[in-house]
């Protein structure tokens, strides 16, 4: 039999209900609850469709097309009925889609994930993560002034997390000599700085295959950290052997040349920027922000150079469900659940480990 979905004439066998229709015609219907394996019970409603001869909002997951049945999935109606069943589903959605410690983090760091991976021994795991994100971990425990811990739902309990310990020893196991150097692409890059920014945008477009020169001006990178003291010599040096080791070229020159031969440039520090460098769009101060910064830098490169685009529907992931301050029950049934765990981090979890996969976030987003 014959149906139309947004105008689209498909062919409906028996037995198929519309969002099978429409999948298998290249209609995108939303759907939360929707399982071929699984009884449909029509509960979620973000599957909802029109039927345009009642004008009647239906579920796609359990209606059956009848022939010539015309269907809309994109009136604004619609779209209102799937928010409003969303806005029902999250106002009983009693639960943390990021951790606190993340979402307080400048540099946007899975803090719960590397506890995660630290309680189960997986040390190589968190390390990989906390140097991916990070860049220069250790470095930033020193110079951040460590929001994650601040806002820790442990200290609600009895106290903190110590998340900048678990990274400090987290980066004394790293062991530059077996860091692997990626493949080249073929494509050179000069980054002008070696702030966290500079850093950070070197080490992720060296991952993503490019020949990296970092150029600074001064006898050693991140100069104010260590004239402050607040940095030890030691530390820099072993972060430093990672990002040398990956492949990235540390020059150090009074004045920046022509970058004649380059595919492309990314400037975190330079008076005069020419139009068609890459520069940072933020005045953000914090270390952490500096290096997400820098992150954000070399995906925009990467896509300016390749023209692959970035995953559109991870980045789409800004929905954050938040739980509120514990209370005292809840408070001594946790402390006493952390007694029993006796994990080496203490680390609560209180963030969702299906967060980079979970639909009602993403349609929420």
């Amino acid at each position: 039999m014959k149906t139309s979905i947004n105008n689209k004439e498909l062919e409906a066998f028996a037995g198929e209900t519309l969002i099978e229709v429409a999948r298998r015609g290249g209609v995108s219907i939303p759907s939360l609850c929707y399982s071929k394996e699984a009884k449909h019970n029509s509960s979620c409603m973000v599957c909802a469709v029109k039927n345009c001869a009642t004008g009647q909002i239906i579920p796609s997951c359990t209606t059956l097309p009848t022939e010539g049945m015309q269907i809309d999935s994109e009136s604004p109606d619609v779209i209102l009925t799937r928010t409003l069943s969303l806005e029902l589903l999250l106002s009983d959605h009693r639960a943390d889609c990021d951790a606190p410690c993340k979402v307080a983090c400048p540099g946007d760091f899975d803090v719960a994930m590397m506890n995660r991976l630290y309680d189960q021994g997986k040390w190589e795991d968190a390390l990989a993560l906390l140097r991916d994100t990070l860049v220069i971990p250790a470095t930033l425990c020193y110079i951040c002034n460590a929001p994650c811990e601040k806002i820790c739902r442990k200290g609600d309990v009895n106290r903190s997390v110590s998340i900048r310990e678990i990274k400090k020893e987290l980066v004394l196991k790293t062991e530059p000599d077996k860091i692997s150097k990626p493949e080249s692409n073929g494509k050179r890059i000069a980054v002008l700085g070696s702030n966290p920014t500079g850093l950070s945008a070197a080490y992720h477009l060296r991952k993503r295959g490019y020949d990296v020169d970092l150029f600074e001006r001064e006898s050693s990178v991140l100069i104010p950290y260590i004239q402050a003291e607040q940095l030890p010599a030691t530390i820099l040096e072993l972060e430093l052997a990672v990002i040398k080791k990956m492949g990235v070229k540390i020059i150090h020159l009074a004045e920046y040349p022509a970058f004649n031969g380059y595919d492309g440039v990314v400037a975190v520090v330079h008076e005069n920027p020419n139009p068609q460098w890459l520069v940072p769009q933020t005045k953000a101060k914090q270390p952490a922000r500096l290096v997400l910064e820098g992150r954000k830098l070399a995906a925009q490169m990467d896509v300016v150079l390749s023209g692959e685009q970035t995953d559109k529907e991870q980045d789409s992931m800004t929905f954050n469900s938040t739980y509120t301050r514990f209370s005292s029950s809840e408070k001594k049934a946790l402390d006493e659940q952390v007694a029993v765990q006796n994990n080496p981090s203490s680390c609560l979890y209180c963030d969702c480990d299906k967060k980079t996969i979970c639909k009602l976030r993403l349609y929420a987003s």
